[in-house]
This record gives structure tokens, sequence and C-alpha cells, in this order.
């Protein structure tokens, strides 16, 4: 602001004291310096100011152009996906789901009966066929025996080691209070 130095200050001190007197002085010089710091506040916070709106402005240029990019990435994301589902229809009309299909082919087909057995052998029926034919049909009264019936090893030796246990529990003992 204004630029004073010690000898100044010191003459401005001296006129003062001879205008104002000793009594007026101390009460003068409260008041002036409470006045400068007020306007030392208002000058700060006007300055505080004007940099938070000159900032409010760099803010808003800067939202502008990141909007403005945003946009652009946006409208060019939906052309580059526009291109890609286009392209991809082009394939898929071009394409008959129905002619990569197999033909679809029965146990004859491959010279063999529903059982798996070579088509036009004997009708004689061994064991194993016969095994074979109740396992295929659930609806018979009779599970085959073996396969998946049995149980793991893991739960048979878990039923060995709980028939091992002792079958009584020893009762719990009473504890008396003493008084």
């Amino acid at each position: 602001m204004f630029d004073f130095g010690f000898s100044e200050l010191l003459l401005i001190g001296a006129v003062a004291l001879v205008v104002l007197g000793p009594e007026r002085l101390p009460k003068a010089a409260r008041m002036a310096g409470s006045l400068f710091g007020r306007v030392q506040r208002m000058v700060g916070s006007v300055k505080q100011e004007l940099s938070a709106q000159v900032e409010m402005e760099e803010l808003r240029k800067a939202k502008q152009e990141f909007e403005t990019a945003a946009e652009s990435f946006r409208t060019e994301i939906g052309s580059v996906g526009e291109s890609a589902q286009n392209s991809l229809n082009a394939i898929s009309s071009g394409l008959k789901p129905w002619e990569r299909v197999p033909e679809q082919h029965t146990p004859a087909d491959f010279g063999v009966d529903e059982y798996g057995r070579p088509a036009g052998a004997d009708s004689t029926e061994t064991e194993q066929d016969a095994a074979w034919k109740a396992y295929l049909r659930p609806s018979e009264k009779k599970p085959p025996t073996g396969g998946f019936q049995t149980a793991s090893l893991h739960k048979q030796a878990m039923r060995r080691k709980r028939d091992m246990r002792p079958r009584h529990r020893p009762k719990p003992q009473l504890r008396v209070r003493k008084k």
C-alpha cells in the first residue's frame, strides 16, 4: 500500500503528540491501528474473492473442454459400436445355422442295436447282456448289484470306527459346595 519509512512514522507521531496531546494519543493510536487492520482485512478478502472468481472461471473452461471431449468420445464409441454391429449382422446373415448342425444318426446307422451289440447277432442272451438290460431299464424292480450301490471306502472305515467305540458313557460326578 503506502511506503512509510521509520523517519516518516516518527514525524507523524511527533505531530500527533503535539496536536492531540498525551491523554488522547493512545486512544487515537488504537483506533488508527484497528482501522488499518480492517482495511487490510477488506483488501485481503477482495483479493481472495477475485482469485476465487479467476479459479472458478478456469474451472468452468476446463469443465467445458472436458465435456466436449467426453461428448466426442461418446459419439466416436457409438459410431464404432454401430459399425461393429452392422458388420456382425452382415456376417451372421450369411450363415445358415441349419447347415452347421450334423445329421442325426441312430444306432442302426453304425451297425449296432440299442444295447451296443452288432446288428444281426444271434438272439441268445448272456448273463452280461441281461445285467446290461436290467441296468438300462430302471423300471424293473431289481436294481443292479455293485457299482454305485456300495459305500465308499471312507464311509466303510468310519462305520467300523463307530462300531468300535465303547457303548457306555461315564456318569458325570456331582460337586458339592462346602459352606
